[in-house]
């Protein structure tokens, strides 16, 4: 039997010899690190508490940053690397010099590769080498490999001291030597890789070589969406520290029930128990920027015997009295400064790191910080930047927790990897809660049973990447939970790594939405809001939160609204973290344009495979742009929400969404506007507790009314003083009130000199002349071909379309990017799809395009004139439209053309009854060249749609034709306005047209047609008309989420149903006041 047993043992360990001798390690998923130190806290070390108050570590003798240029070298295979690069006096002064940290791909070395989901290397764990399809850019770059080299001279201050070499995110494999002897190996991308070289280094000058794999084992857990780019990507640096230091501590605090006091336990581990005499520390504590010129007492004091060696972590608790609560709303920060002493009271090191008293805990199916309930209002976020990739800057970061402030965003899911211990600074000072992500996503395994969560030789891999995630980032108050991964499916491995972390870190919840079992929160991604809604009436204890919903490919996030009603319907609903933070865009050189560049996307350097503008999912651009996603986002996720109450009387209802702050932090400011004109205005208090609801009364004196207009109550709440991340006078909450005003309807000014208007009608053309104007209409095309007033031409066509008509069949074709088209009102019924149109190949969008609404071809089945009198002429006409793909829609035009100059346009859209949800239904039309000046009374400033408008606020506004795009990286449909009730496009003197609506209406002006944004893969192949290209929509289909999620609710759908468009285009004169003095028509 024991013959047996060892036989058996002897079986099972062979095949793990022989893998460990035959592979190297970076194809042996058993070896992760080689000589690397234990994971740590993140601390930096100091000479003098004066030196670490600061937190400025070029005032510190201890570190030494290695970052700048570094001797490099670069091959596509492993066997073609220069194999004794690291050896002392090998020639390496040929080689390039590169900028460390950098991503080697955007430096010219090979090319980045995005892809979602399928590997870019075979999918044989562990193996990295197998053959790929020969169009895979792995097949031309088989493993790239990048040899680096520097010097450096070791500093007189970390003489007979300890001496760490710190490499904080190095893609994907790396070796390290030192003075030609080998230091060590890791895996592990996104986490640090600390190496003790105390007795490799030497006095003066060193050599430090780095090499780096792009591809390893550990690649199988980094299939997360982004682009795959290598190199040393974040900072490297050397750490001096005493021969016996404090190399890890953990600070935490239990509280009383009602928080006024506060036990704090220090948890510290020792390293390097080599010296004989003792060593004291101390430990203070005191609010961050707010030390004195004396250090406070310490709240601990210790001494620690030299000779002794600590197998476990030292224990010291002090308790603290009314300690300053850390929240996102109120991030009230301590610095802590750790002192080590000798036994003469000489200071050895200064550790400094931030800490926060702040509780987290889930109960009554809810997320509670402090004891307060609170709500994720979050953002995935990728470390990406558009010029330097992975190796995003402190600038970079702390721009982005600064618009995350700005825009209500109080949560951020480090999707799907720990990020630079930097940003997590930031989010401490700012205040930002932080779901903490683990580097593993194995997604192209799938979720059975070769998912290498159920793989045991992949354990230690799991475990240790989220252990250490924990370990460096533990001291954070801003990380309220730990998230295993993500998209690498269930397993034992993630059981396994969910017993260790709750073992290691009772005090956070765990998450993670590919196995909820081992999490302690339900997370689903994409649900759509009846299905949401309804999880929120389950009595399940786990809190019910989304970590991906409202995917912001393109122009999106619609729908927003719907959501939040169903979260703060139902408590065990505790929010969800939108996909995602940034497009991730990546400059590129325009073809046969030296010196400009674009924003790139996968397949665009020729990367294979890809998953294409996928990567572009961001409520910012690239460039961190702001966007019409990112303002509906500040305006539902705003903390101060306003409902109306009584409005005649001025009363309102404001509640107060924070868990934490009143509301008298902020300024109230109240405006009531007359057709988007503010006409009174004024303060109002806002002293209104966390959670709570007042009734407030807006002392404002009711208007003269107007006939025809409309006056709306707005209502801002503004910052009171600076903060960190805005100044004083910003608005961070907003809402608006239409005032139920009877106005009256508008009494339109009769013309005393009316001058009879002037009809000729013959075979082709009908042409109706008043005293200032000529319209002239087509019988073929049955629409207005030409129009002037007081000799500038407002609308006119090339006769050549015309010409164009096909005499038998009377078709003409309309949305083609020819030259000459039809200036008229023509029916239109596609938008150049948005990404949301397609649902990973299913929605509209393909049905759009196969139907090909973008070209309708028009027959003009009745053309009439009519005569009403002197002064006022109707030409009616019925055309029936067809799209080469099948599609049929009736129109039926009436244009009532009156002695003013003014036409009337009243049209009836009856589209063919389909299945699928329509795009819009309305009209197109072109004004000539010039008129490049748009001003609204609707919805505005920014763009908006049926779904995505409450931030959107009624009120005049004017932009230039060219401001009314938006940069998304993939063309699509957009500029659109909504609610409008006027809209005026004018030249630079004023002349233009200005139409009137009788019922709201939708509308764009940009200088493309809906095909040409159709057509362009990137915004730079945009022909920009001369002409401005106006769209006019009875009904616009909503946004959606459908890129990954569900397409338009049904209330913001568009089916088959007729719909009806009212508006009168009135002729504008040159003048600085030209807009006409009118309201929307009844």
């Amino acid at each position: 039997m024991k013959l047996f047993a060892r036989l058996t043992l002897l079986v099972l360990v062979i095949p793990f010899f022989v893998k460990s001798q035959s592979q190297p390690e970076w194809e042996n998923e058993n070896i992760n690190y080689i000589n690397r130190e234990k994971a740590r806290n993140s601390w930096m070390p100091y000479a003098s508490e004066e030196q670490a108050v600061t937190e400025n570590l070029s005032l510190s003798p201890y570190y030494l940053n290695l970052n700048g240029t570094w001797k490099f070298n670069w091959v596509k295979h492993p066997d073609l690397r220069p194999v004794n690069f690291f050896q002392p006096g090998y020639d390496v002064s040929w080689w390039d010099n590169l900028e460390v940290p950098s991503c080697w791909q955007l430096k010219g070395y090979g090319i980045p590769v995005y892809t979602n989901v399928t590997y870019p290397h075979a999918a044989k764990p562990p193996y990295i080498m197998e053959p790929v399809p020969a169009e895979f850019t792995k097949h031309q770059y088989p493993n790239p490999v990048g040899s680096y080299v520097r010097e450096f001279v070791l500093p007189e201050g970390f003489k007979d001291r300890r001496t760490l070499l710190h490499f904080a995110g190095v893609e994907s494999a790396m070796y390290v030597w030192i003075n030609g002897k080998k230091i060590g190996y890791s895996e592990d991308s996104r986490l640090p890789a600390e190496f003790d070289i105390t007795k490799y280094v030497r006095s003066g000058k060193n050599t430090l070589a780095v090499e780096v794999y792009q591809w390893s084992d550990g690649s199988y857990l980094e299939d997360q969406d982004f682009w795959r780019m290598s190199g040393i990507y974040r900072d490297v640096y050397l750490l001096s520290v005493p021969g016996t230091y404090l190399r890890d501590y953990w600070l935490k605090a239990d509280f009383v029930s009602d928080f006024s006091k506060a036990e704090l336990t220090l948890e510290a581990g020792f390293a390097g128990f080599s010296l004989k005499e003792k060593l004291n520390l101390e430990v203070y504590l005191f609010p961050y920027g707010q030390k004195n010129e004396k250090l406070p007492d310490p709240v601990f004091s210790f001494a620690i015997d030299g000779g002794k060696t600590y197998k476990a972590p030292l224990i010291y608790k002090a308790s603290i009295s009314n300690p300053r609560l850390w929240s996102a709303e109120d991030p009230n920060l301590y610095q802590v400064l750790i002192v080590t002493k000798n036994k003469a009271g000489k200071v050895l090191m200064v550790q400094s790191s931030d800490f926060g008293f702040r509780k987290v805990e889930i109960k009554d199916q809810q997320l509670w910080v402090n004891g307060k309930s609170i709500k994720i209002k979050g953002v995935n976020r990728h470390d990406i930047d558009p010029t330097d990739g992975r190796a995003v800057s402190k600038a970079s970061m702390l721009r982005d927790v600064e618009l995350f402030k700005q825009f209500n965003i109080n949560t951020v899911r480090t999707s799907h990897y720990p990020n630079d211990p930097y940003f997590y600074s930031l989010c401490d000072r700012y205040g930002i809660y932080v779901i903490d992500e683990a580097n593993v996503e194995s997604h192209g395994m799938g979720y059975g049973d070769e998912s290498l969560g159920h793989v045991k030789s992949w354990q230690e891999a799991h475990v240790s990447r989220i252990m250490n995630m924990m370990e460096r980032d533990k001291n954070h108050p801003s990380v309220i939970m730990w998230s295993l991964g993500n998209e690498a499916g269930p397993g034992i491995n993630f059981e396994a790594a969910s017993v260790a972390l709750k073992k290691r870190d009772p005090s956070r919840p765990i998450h993670y939405e590919r196995y909820n079992e081992v999490a302690d929160v339900v997370s689903v991604m994409y649900p759509d809001v009846e299905w949401f809604a309804n999880q929120g009436r389950k009595d399940d204890p786990k809190p019910f939160f989304m970590c991906e919903y409202a995917h912001a490919m393109g122009n999106a996030v619609g729908n927003l609204k719907e959501y939040w009603e169903a979260i703060y319907t139902y408590p065990r609903l505790i929010g969800g973290c939108i996909w995602d933070w940034a497009d991730q865009g990546l400059y590129k050189e325009i073809p046969e344009k030296p010196g400009e560049y674009f924003l790139a996307y996968g397949g665009d350097f020729g990367d294979r495979p890809t998953d294409w503008n996928f990567c572009a999912n961001g409520l910012t651009t690239a460039d961190r742009k702001i966007t019409p996603k990112l303002e509906e986002v500040k305006r539902i996720y705003q903390n101060a929400w306003f409902e109306e109450s009584d409005l005649l009387n001025g009363e309102i209802l404001v509640t107060n969404r924070n868990a934490f702050v009143n509301l008298n932090k902020y300024k109230g400011l109240w405006e009531i506007s007359e057709d988007g004109v503010v006409i009174q205005s004024g303060e109002f208090t806002t002293d209104i507790g966390a959670g709570e609801t007042k009734k407030l009364t807006i002392d404002y004196q009711k208007p003269e009314l107007k006939p025809g207009r409309e006056y709306f109550l707005n209502v801002y709440l503004q910052l009171a003083t600076d903060e960190w991340w805005a100044k004083r006078g910003y608005t961070i909450a907003s809402g608006q009130f239409k005032l139920p005003f009877e106005a009256g309807s508008p009494v339109l000014s009769e013309n005393q000199q009316l001058f009879p208007l002037v009809v000729i009608d013959n075979k082709d053309i009908v042409s109706i002349s008043g005293r200032e104007f000529n319209v002239v209409f087509s019988r073929k095309a049955g629409t207005i071909i030409h129009w002037s007033h007081n000799g500038t031409v407002l609308l006119d066509t090339d006769l050549s379309a015309i010409h164009g008509i096909e005499p038998e069949t009377g078709l003409i074709f309309q949305d083609t990017v020819s030259k000459a088209r039809i200036a008229g009102p023509r029916t239109n019924v596609f938008r150049a799809p948005v990404d949301n149109d397609y649902i990973f190949g299913g929605g509209p969008g393909p049905v759009w395009q196969k139907m090909q609404l973008h070209t309708l071809s028009h027959r003009v089945k009745s053309f009439r004139v009519d005569k009403e009198s002197d002064f006022i002429v109707r030409v009616s006409a019925e055309i029936a439209s067809v799209s080469p793909g099948g599609f049929t829609v009736e129109s039926h035009y009436v244009y009532t053309v009156s002695e003013s100059g003014s036409i009337g346009v009243d049209l009836t859209v009856t589209p063919q009854d389909v299945d699928w949800m329509l795009p819009k239904l309305g009209l197109i039309m072109e004004m000539p060249e010039g008129f490049e000046k748009v001003t609204w009374l609707g919805a505005g400033p920014h763009e908006n749609y049926r779904d995505r408008k409450t931030s959107a606020k009624i009120g005049i506004y004017s932009k230039m034709v060219q401001e009314m795009t938006e940069e998304y990286i993939r063309p699509q449909d957009m500029g659109n306005r909504s609610d409008v009730r006027w809209f005026a496009v004018t030249d630079r003197k004023g002349a233009g047209i200005q139409f009137v609506a009788s019922e709201l209406l939708n509308f764009s002006a940009l200088h493309h047609l809906p095909l040409d944004l159709e057509m362009a893969n990137h915004p730079y192949e945009l022909e920009k008309r001369k002409e401005t290209i106006l769209t006019i929509d009875a009904e616009h289909l909503g946004l959606g989420g459908g890129s990954c999620g569900p397409g338009p609710m049904k209330q913001y759908s568009l089916d088959s149903s007729p719909v009806k468009l009212k508006f009168t285009m009135l002729p504008l004169d040159p003048g600085v006041n030209c807009l006409k003095e009118t309201g929307r028509r009844p």
